[in-house]
């Protein structure tokens, strides 16, 4: 085995590296092929066919299943791969530091990990782990690595078995537009659809990101401890989605607070140089959500002329509590039925009972006779 696979500084590699040594002839193959990967992986998120080839047959060994699951199930532990996790909220890297020359091994598990074949023991939760700790879709700070978060969507594009797709929708909410390896998740999003037949329609309202707003419709930028945890930013500013469909950002200098609407320009004299970059970046993603709104209302626009019905908890997860769809759902008429009732009650969108309150059945659909238009409230 080439000791340049391990790395006595990576706490994933030291934990693994007994079990990583002490293999088959056929077993160990697959951990030097597999730690070959940095040959290809780059931010572009694509796999050498060669390689890829060369892999799916070493994978037929006995036990190497179980060796991809473990060393998976390795990286979601903990910090993952970089061993941070921050229970403070505050400490976010800056610059670089040297690459663990373990990453290109840990890298190449993740993407075996998709040609495995089935989903279990947890494999597809494991992934789901290892990808949100390297995007930074934790409530919690971790390094983020693209590379990383992206070979571990590539797999669960790849990966076969019904609880994939689940994961794939919930990372696909929660993993922010400022993320780059999310250019990765969008592409395992459409492939693992594509192979599983899912609807258009459903397709679509079940990727509608959240664009990183909290469950009171604002989303907070600052510098190191002060804002989300995905963003290092040279301004204090907090972008709101509003209950009208408006979006408004309220910029800080510590002393005033001035509330801003499209296109959110800041006050006189606040984009200094230090800050100009950060400004820009703020007011085009006021505007990204702004412009999501207005998808959103043309979208439920469309469904009204459509009868389709979504169960309850469906309902509630891809509509009423969406940050963004969850704006529009409120300004349009609703009603339910419930499983042996003769007809349909009238529905409040606003309502907050909970997705498993309802029976078993509970069907929702848009109110017909009512103009079921999407309010046209400032974006």
């Amino acid at each position: 085995m080439a000791a340049d696979l391990f790395d006595p500084g990576n706490g994933w590699s030291t934990r693994t590296r007994e079990r990583f040594t002490a293999l088959t002839p056929e077993l160990g193959e697959l951990v030097a092929h597999l730690g070959a990967s940095d040959g290809f992986w780059t931010w572009r998120y694509k796999v050498d066919t060669a390689w890829k080839r060369r892999a799916q047959a070493l994978l037929k060994a006995g036990g190497a299943d179980e060796l991809v699951r473990y060393a998976v199930r390795e990286l979601a532990r903990g910090g993952s791969f970089h061993d941070v996790d921050d229970p403070e909220r505050a400490i976010r890297e800056l610059g670089t530091r040297p690459v663990s020359r373990a990453r290109s091994l840990a890298i190449g598990f993740l993407l075996a990990a998709g040609w495995l074949r089935r989903d279990a023991d947890g494999l597809s939760a494991d992934l789901a782990a290892v990808a949100r700790k390297n995007a930074q879709a934790m409530p919690t700070y971790h390094r983020v690595d693209d590379n990383i978060a992206g070979a571990a969507f590539n797999a669960l594009g790849d990966l076969p078995g019904p609880d994939v797709m689940e994961e794939l929708w919930a990372l696909h909410y929660d993993v922010t537009r400022a993320v780059h390896s999310r250019t990765a998740l969008v592409k395992a999003v459409k492939k693992a659809a594509a192979r599983r037949d899912v609807p258009a329609h459903e397709q679509a309202e079940r990727t509608v990101p959240r664009h990183g707003l909290e469950r009171d419709g604002t989303l907070t930028v600052g510098w190191i401890g002060s804002g989300v945890l995905w963003w290092n930013a040279s301004v204090d500013a907090v972008i709101t989605l509003h209950a009208t469909g408006q979006v408004t950002v309220d910029w800080s200098d510590g002393k005033h607070l001035t509330r801003t609407v499209a296109p959110f320009r800041s006050p006189t004299g606040y984009k200094t140089p230090m800050r100009a970059d950060s400004v820009d970046l703020v007011r085009r993603y006021a505007q990204d959500i702004g412009k999501a709104v207005a998808e959103e209302r043309r979208r439920l626009g469309a469904l009204a002329g459509e009868a389709r019905t979504w169960l309850w908890a469906d309902w509630v997860r891809y509509y009423r509590d969406h940050a963004v769809t969850g704006v529009v759902t409120r300004e349009v008429a609703w009603e339910y039925r419930i499983p042996g009732d003769p007809g349909y009650r009238m529905l409040d969108p606003g309502g907050a009972v909970p997705a498993g309150s309802m029976p078993a059945g509970t069907e929702v659909r848009l109110r017909a006779g009512v103009d079921a238009a999407p309010g046209s409230g400032e974006g």
